[in-house]
């Protein structure tokens, strides 16, 4: 009798074990992270890239590193992202994870952004996950022409602290893709050189 009663008791503490272990795996016992927007703006960041990226030219990737500082919400827009390239037979040159502060608003360091910039051919194509080069008045300078086309994701207040206008005249920014807080639903904009004053209404709205 106390021999069966073990093996229920051990039996039930295996299946217990499992059973945490696959909710640890599918997001845990805390709620659950809505992939769709997150999934969306990935995909609509791979449609910009497409758009700007040129014959035999390549990605390369700026996102933040979740290894230390889990992000689930950077990891399922990335993996959206990286499905749609996939889809598209398009290929990814590198992939920069940053390790950022996540008690500090997201941003991608002057001078690690131009490296990015020098190091990218022509032809190809910056994706940042963490908004778009935010440059100091000498490493603008220094940079000289810029090669590659830049696609950022604007996350959060981003696009109300950076001047958009100024970077798509200056060629630092080639398409960016923002949330849209005019509806009651999460959607997405994006934004280019083509709609200036889309740009301008927008930011004008997003500042009353």
């Amino acid at each position: 009798m106390c021999k069966t009663v073990l093996r229920i008791v051990v039996g039930s503490t295996t299946i217990a074990a499992w059973s945490v272990l696959c909710l640890s795996l599918h997001g845990g016992l805390g709620p659950r992270v809505d992939a769709g927007p997150y999934e969306a703006s990935g995909r609509l960041m791979a449609q910009q890239a497409l758009a700007w990226l040129e014959p035999g030219g390549q990605i390369t990737i700026i996102t933040r590193d979740t290894t230390t500082f889990k992000n689930p919400a950077s990891d399922i827009q990335l993996a959206g992202f990286r499905k749609a390239i996939n889809q598209a037979h398009a290929a990814i040159r590198s992939i920069h994870a940053l390790q950022v502060d996540p008690l500090r608003p997201i941003a991608v360091p002057s001078s690690d952004f131009c490296e990015v910039i020098r190091n990218t051919p022509q032809g190809s194509v910056i994706v940042s996950f963490m908004g778009p080069p935010v440059l100091t008045g000498a490493d603008r300078s220094r940079l000289g022409e810029i090669q590659p086309a830049i696609v950022a994701f604007c996350s959060g207040s981003l696009p109300e602290s950076v001047d958009l206008r100024s970077l798509f005249e200056e060629g630092l920014l080639h398409a960016a893709v923002v949330v849209d807080r005019r509806g009651s639903e999460q959607a997405f904009l994006t934004l280019t050189a083509t709609n200036l004053a889309d740009v301008s209404a927008w930011q004008g709205a997003e500042r009353q």
